[in-house]
């Protein structure tokens, strides 16, 4: 699966250029520009100023929007009637501008657009698929060109529609958009840290499409994880005499939290060999000071936590790795515990709330060793349960009393996967995988 994020102003060809690689690609386009263009469509059929935030917030429940994908072309229905063009007037566009700057509109969009990248390969064309609705995309593009050559695309593109305007007019308003898009409060169009910066100024429609495959292409080789995880994983397994059962518990894709006893700094190297996907583990902020070992943990995409107090940020982050399809894995015991028996031990109830923001399963794991403890020659038996559905864990409405209770049915299913075989491991004897 791969989700591709295309940003970048109005004019620079960003949905003409991602159907064309969506169709070369085999995979589905999303137009999200196109949702904030139906909601702006609604409020201009309703007389309903679209600079108004209260106004328009409060029209919300008022329409339904549906979007259909048939042959891999999206259709936007506004109260079960097909939009069509009419969502691509200049009128249309300055009022998708104004109504996208209200954090209520993309609140209510997120979901609907996070949902359909999460069980699809996509590429969405934006102006925040980066930074904010799929900030763990495999692949960022930030698409520009000069406001003239916008201008001057868009010009053309209305005028072969047989629209009255001015290359003038156009102009301006192309102008006055970039300038709302890149300086509004909420979610501005600004190029993501880690995105590629294509300006097509001088390219034509065939040459942007062949530039941003080429990206694609080069990006999608395998991430950095994955290239360390071929080489080392291997090694990792045969040395730490790694036995894993239940793999087939896990699924190959979509969002998956993983949820596991503690017993030393080691844990998420074993768990990470033992894993054929790519997984976000959450450490103390502590390791990322650490000459080198921070800089790799960084590169391998690991989330710092402060221990000490509600770290709203790592939270935010962990949810958005899973509700972008990512696969987490945490310690709910929160510290290491070498040499005490887990159900001696007091979890907290962070994997409860991630679980309550990103309405994601867990997998229960449990790794085996003698005594709980580590031993040089020791066989590492890391045994994964089968999936904990997200309905099964009582988080209706959140709060502490909740997040106890599903606390509990995960620790509880963590220790379930702990047999009385587990008294017999030895420092002799045992497979590696």
């Amino acid at each position: 699966m791969i989700r591709i994020a295309i940003d970048g102003p109005g004019g620079a060809g960003k949905s003409s250029v991602a159907k064309a690689v969506a169709k070369e690609l085999g995979i589905i386009y999303v137009d999200t520009g196109a949702l904030y263009r139906t909601i702006g469509l609604y409020m201009l059929n309703n007389n309903i100023d679209t600079k108004d935030a209260e106004a328009v917030s409060s029209s919300l429940s008022k329409f339904t929007l549906d979007v259909k994908f048939v042959d891999g072309k999206q259709t936007i229905l506004l109260d079960n009637e097909d939009v069509g063009e009419r969502i691509r007037t200049p009128e249309a566009s300055m009022a998708a501008s104004n109504v996208s700057a209200i954090k209520e509109v993309r609140d209510y969009l997120l979901d609907t657009q996070r949902n359909i990248a999460r069980s699809n390969s996509v590429i969405m064309d934006g102006r925040d698929i980066g930074t904010v609705i799929l900030p763990y995309a495999e692949v960022k593009i930030f698409l520009t060109a000069s406001p003239e050559a916008r201008a001057k695309r868009r010009y053309d593109e209305l005028v072969a529609k047989g629209h009255d305007v001015t290359y003038e007019t156009v102009y301006n308003e192309m102008v006055e958009r970039d300038k709302n898009d890149s300086t509004r409060d909420i979610a501005p169009c600004v190029k993501a840290d880690d995105a590629v910066l294509l300006d097509n100024s001088n390219l034509d429609f065939d040459g942007t499409v062949a530039a941003v495959l080429k990206i694609i292409k080069k990006k999608n080789k395998k991430t950095f994880y994955m290239k360390a995880h071929k080489i080392l994983a291997p090694i990792i397994r045969f040395f730490q005499r790694i036995h894993a059962s239940g793999l087939e518990n896990i699924p190959s894709d979509g969002p998956v939290m993983f949820c596991s006893n503690h017993i030393a700094a080691r844990d998420p190297i074993l768990i990470a060999a033992a894993l054929n996907r790519q997984i976000t583990f959450i450490g103390k902020k502590e390791l990322f000071k650490i000459p080198i070992l921070g800089w790799l943990i960084k590169k391998l995409g690991a989330i710092p936590i402060d221990r000490a107090g509600n770290d709203v940020g790592a939270i935010k982050t962990s949810v958005n790795v899973l509700k972008t399809g990512g696969a987490l894995a945490i310690f709910p015991q929160g510290h290491r515990y070498p040499g005490v028996d887990p159900s001696e031990t007091t979890p907290k109830n962070g994997a409860a709330l991630i679980a309550y923001r990103s309405k994601c399963d867990i997998i229960p794991v449990f790794i085996k060793t003698k005594n709980h403890k580590y031993h040089f020659l020791g066989k590492k038996e890391i045994v994964f349960g089968q999936p904990i559905p997200y309905a099964s864990l009582g988080l209706n409405e959140g709060g502490s009393k909740e997040y106890q209770t599903a606390t509990s049915k995960i620790f509880g299913e963590i220790l379930a996967l702990a047999s009385p075989k587990e008294a017999s491991l030895t420092d002799n004897g045992g497979d590696a995988n």
